[in-house]
């Protein structure tokens, strides 16, 4: 994959290998009839491509903008072993829970019996934890583990800068009585320097804002500065994602729903509206 100015990752296009040349001396052999190929085939390569860039467009930009619980996900399923913990917490269960009551966690939207039930785990961190700011920072840096060292250290100065005291993910099922078509949603919350919140969120907005794998999504009610994408539209394709960010005060918000297209897209942004609400209600969160 290629990457833009901008951070657009687009697909490579497949070079076609050459016909080896046949010899002078042997005869050409009879020519075979190529079967039809069939519109799926044609579209596979296009599709995956498309899946790929809007894949890596919003990585990026999840990494840049402290996604740490959706980048673990995707390394985990793409490079380790999916029991394999890639980070270890000092602290036992029991004593992370009970912090976790008072702490950030607090702050997330609660689970609900008919509504938002709880979801798959994120990564090793189950479907609702907590992180001390400590943690949260070493987990953070680890994600550019894999850079070239200038690039690296780079990247790790930003993270101290942004002065992270906290993170809570916790992951959803909606809606919770119905099988089908139900989506799942993730919200994470980064307690942080306010100015380094307000950054974050107004560059990862302009960014995916520019490229072309990603549409305007629905507008959040009465947080005009939230800004919701969704993946252009492609004929034939069944599922998607929805990928939002914003701010408030000093505590940046990032969701991420999956689902089929008919996941309602204006639930989850109000669904967000009343997160947005809910740290608002509490000053600095915590």
């Amino acid at each position: 994959m290629t990457e833009n100015q901008v951070g657009e990752v687009g697909p490579v296009e497949p070079v076609e290998p050459e016909e080896p040349a046949a010899p002078a001396s042997t005869p050409a052999p009879e020519a075979e009839v190529a079967p039809e190929a069939t519109p799926d085939a044609a579209k596979k390569p296009v599709r995956r491509g498309r899946i790929a860039a809007v894949a890596g467009c919003a990585l990026l930009a999840l990494a840049v903008v402290g996604g740490v619980g959706y980048t673990v996900v995707t390394v985990n399923g793409a490079d380790r072993d999916a029991g394999a913990p890639v980070w270890k917490f000092p602290k036992d269960a029991a004593e992370r829970k009970a912090a976790a009551a008072k702490g950030l966690s607090a702050v997330l939207q609660p689970y609900t019996a008919d509504g938002y039930v709880r979801g798959p785990d994120i990564a090793e961190f189950g479907s609702d934890a907590e992180l001390t700011g400590r943690e949260a920072t070493a987990l953070r840096k680890e994600e550019f583990s894999g850079l070239p060292r200038s690039q690296r250290l780079l990247l790790e100065k930003q993270v101290d800068r942004e002065q992270i005291k906290g993170m809570a993910m916790r992951s959803y099922l909606y809606p919770a009585a119905q099988e089908i078509n139900s989506y799942t949603v993730r919200v994470q919350l980064v307690q942080m320097d306010d100015k380094a919140a307000r950054s974050l969120v107004t560059y990862e907005n302009e960014l995916l804002g520019q490229v072309s794998v990603f549409r305007k999504g629905p507008a959040v009610p009465g947080h005009k500065d939230a800004k919701c994408f969704l993946p252009t539209s492609v004929a034939g394709e069944k599922l998607t994602e929805m990928y939002c960010f914003a701010s408030q005060a000093d505590t940046m918000i990032s969701l991420i729903a999956s689902g089929t297209k008919s996941m309602d897209t204006k639930e989850i942004a109000s669904f967000l509206s009343g997160q947005l609400n809910r740290v608002k209600t509490t000053g600095e969160a915590v």
